[in-house]
């Protein structure tokens, strides 16, 4: 994921669009949190105005180390401070994307609690961009890259290959209950960000697919992942059934997204009975990294300032 990580400084495209289980919870407590039951609803057209240019927090909560466990500082990053999101506000960013994975920061079945330090340090570093009055993108990062150990989400790790691990493919009986995992661990970060305002946005997950072009079997499994996240957050409480969800297509490519490869935008039915039939709140994230070698291409030989020779 090297090239992965150059990309600190870039936030997928957004596009706002208008369009169930029982489960755990575990809330953060440890922390004081910015919280807020007032909630001001947004047409598509306002939040897109108003989360403007955006800012992608790469690199520290995403991070893991080689054993597949978070950790902030794995690559080479120093923690996150108060700071460096006042800079970014400075900057005239009006928007943040915090990636975060969870990997081995989440528990056995059949439960799959969350730690909960991991989960204070989460709602600590939201908390720093809340405060700056940013709109804020969390979601589930590393979990369903290939390349990182202990990634889950449509895959299965072994000890071997790019960087040590090699993914192969799910079982259908295997499948379920990582839909399930996803659920549950959904409905805990859901919930522990419930009386969020609307400053604060969910995204299901980032790149996830396996090599070569989505088949229509593969990105059933996207679809279902995108529908499970959006169904448990909408009944997880709070202001949580009317909030704009972000939800990806296949490695959260933009051709494989817009073309006819199988993309489902998710029913949008469990949010609150007031908004309009026609106003689903999802909105679809796209990455475009046209031309590679400027945009993500860290080599001596890439080019580093638009129009070189």
């Amino acid at each position: 994921m090297k090239a992965k990580r150059i990309l600190s400084g870039l936030i997928g495209a957004v596009m706002a669009i208008s369009a169930t289980m029982s489960m755990i919870s575990v809330t953060a407590n440890a922390v004081d949190t910015v919280k807020s039951d007032a909630f001001d609803d947004q047409s598509q057209s306002e939040i897109t105005e108003a989360m403007g240019a955006g800012w992608n927090l790469g690199n520290q909560l995403e991070a893991s180390n080689s054993a597949g466990t978070p950790d902030e500082t794995a690559w080479g990053n120093p923690i996150i401070r108060k700071e460096l999101i006042q800079a970014v506000k400075k900057a005239g960013f009006k928007s943040i994307r915090i990636p975060i994975s969870y990997l081995t920061k989440i528990g056995s079945a059949p439960d799959y609690t969350i730690d909960a330090s991991w989960l204070n340090r989460i709602q600590e570093v939201v908390d720093y961009a809340i405060e700056e009055g940013l709109y804020v993108i969390i979601n589930i990062h590393g979990d369903g890259y290939t390349t990182v150990r202990n990634a889950w989400i449509m895959s299965t790790p072994e000890t071997s290959g790019i960087n040590g691990v090699t993914a192969k493919s799910y079982t259908n009986e295997e499948q379920i209950e990582v839909n399930r995992k996803f659920g549950l661990v959904w409905n805990q970060i859901a919930s522990t960000f419930k009386d969020y305002d609307e400053h604060l946005i969910f995204e299901s997950m980032n790149e996830v697919g396996v090599s070569g072009s989505p088949s229509k079997r593969y990105y059933n499994i996207i679809n279902n992942y995108n529908q499970i996240f959006v169904d448990t957050v909408r009944k997880s409480g709070g202001n949580n059934n009317k909030r704009w969800l972000l939800v990806p297509g296949w490695f959260t490519n933009i051709d494989y997204t817009v073309k006819d490869y199988g993309f489902a935008v998710p029913k949008d039915e469990n949010r609150d009975s007031y908004i309009p039939a026609d106003e689903m709140r999802i909105m679809v994230s796209v990455h475009y990294y046209d031309p590679w070698d400027f945009n993500g291409d860290g080599t001596s030989g890439s080019y580093s300032q638009w129009g070189n020779n």
